[in-house]
């Protein structure tokens, strides 16, 4: 009994040790209640670092267009939501198991059986930046 509970204590360490970079690389869609794009590519500037391209849409129109980064700074990894001039509009830390505090906000990365999930949790109520299923990149 005590190896079984050992080896879901583990297991359960080894999934949250997984790089959020690492979660997120890729393509990925949404279909409620519309269609949305994300897709998150290596930053050509930033070594370890990926751009991430947002992009709601229905039928005949863009609703909504985002651009984030997600890079290691040091020992924590942060998420960024950019102006579109590229600059760091907000940034959140990603959480990683640990606790702390949710002021200002963190960054949750939920990854899982081919499905993505993003949240920002913290002042105020739970925004969620994507939530969706693994898609091929063309």
């Amino acid at each position: 009994m005590r190896a079984i509970l050992a080896s879901l204590l583990v297991a359960a360490c080894a999934t949250t040790m997984i790089a959020p970079s690492e979660r997120v690389a890729g393509c990925w869609i949404g279909r409620e209640p519309h269609t949305v794009t994300m897709r998150w590519l290596p930053d050509p500037a930033r070594g370890g670092a990926l751009t991430g391209a947002l992009l709601e849409f229905d039928a005949t129109t863009v609703l909504r267009e985002a651009r984030y980064t997600l890079a290691a700074n040091g020992p924590v990894w942060e998420m960024c939501e950019l102006a579109p001039d590229g600059v760091a509009r907000q940034c959140w830390s990603v959480a990683q198991g640990e606790g702390g505090s949710l002021s200002g906000g963190r960054a949750f990365i939920d990854q899982s059986g081919g499905r993505l999930r993003i949240a920002i949790v913290g002042d105020g109520p739970e925004r969620v930046i994507f939530q969706g299923a693994r898609d091929g990149c063309d």
